[in-house]
């Protein structure tokens, strides 16, 4: 009976919603959000408690301009593309969203950042810049030519591109190392001679320089991604880069002095 009432004890404390022991105070329950998405299935048809973000700033047109400033600022059209209409990340302006559309899963995507490569901008921005950039994005209008591919179509399989989502989707071949660089939206992480989000490249030369074999060691690092030795923010997965390319960029970079 004790061992009975030990796990029942047990699974009572996972199930509670989580307390923050404040020192010399009373345990205070904190409130979650509760951030479903549309795949969510809850245990028990049971959705977990929690209270709602909602954007304070929904439609205000000053708010949305302050938030361009700063998506341009932080460097998200270096992924996103302007206006946010999609470039090596997805667009964030055709109203398809793979974690969610509703005031807090947006907010939460930039808060806390997503896998494979979307960074975690609460700490830089805070909540009221993330706002901001929340409301832009809310404020975008749909673009006639949609670039990026849907995540699900209306029965749950994946959609096909079509003929013309391609073509816009297909960036311009570069014709110099520096022209890759952009195409391939390194600059949207990295710059040359300071820190961004990534590492400034002169900092990586310095690294990686005078290492016998470490360009063909970083084409495949570089080319699989990583996390821990700049720091605690991933560096997507570049698969999509030729690996002579890569080969042509990380010569560049280590022969900067």
């Amino acid at each position: 009976m004790k061992r009975e009432l030990s796990f029942t004890a047990a699974w009572l404390m996972m199930a509670l919603p989580v307390v923050v022991h404040a020192q010399g105070s009373a345990a205070t329950p904190q409130v979650l959000p509760a951030i479903r998405y549309p795949s969510n299935i809850s245990a028990g048809g049971v959705d977990p408690a929690g209270a709602t973000l909602t954007n304070p700033h929904k439609g205000d047109a000053q708010r949305a301009r302050a938030g361009e400033g700063l998506f341009s600022t932080m460097n998200c059209d270096g992924c996103h593309g302007g206006g946010g209409t999609g470039w090596v990340g997805p667009s964030l302006a055709d109203g398809r969203w793979r974690y969610g559309g509703a005031d807090d899963a947006i907010f939460y995507s930039i808060f806390y950042g997503r896998p494979k490569g979307m960074p975690a901008y609460g700490g830089v921005l805070g909540t009221e810049g993330i706002w901001m950039i929340v409301t832009y994005l809310q404020a975008l209008p749909v673009p006639d030519v949609v670039p990026t591919q849907s995540w699900e179509s209306a029965d749950g399989s994946a959609a096909a591109e079509t003929p013309a989502m391609v073509a816009a989707a297909a960036p311009a071949q570069a014709t110099t190392v520096e022209g890759m660089f952009v195409q391939y939206g390194c600059t949207a992480c990295h710059a040359v001679d300071k820190k961004v989000v990534g590492p400034a490249f002169h900092d990586v030369a310095a690294k990686y320089r005078n290492q016998g074999g470490v360009d063909s060691a970083l084409v495949t690092k570089v080319g699989n991604g990583g996390v821990g030795v700049w720091g605690e923010i991933p560096m997507p997965p570049n698969a999509a880069v030729p690996p002579p390319d890569l080969m042509k960029m990380i010569e560049w970079i280590l022969a900067l002095k």
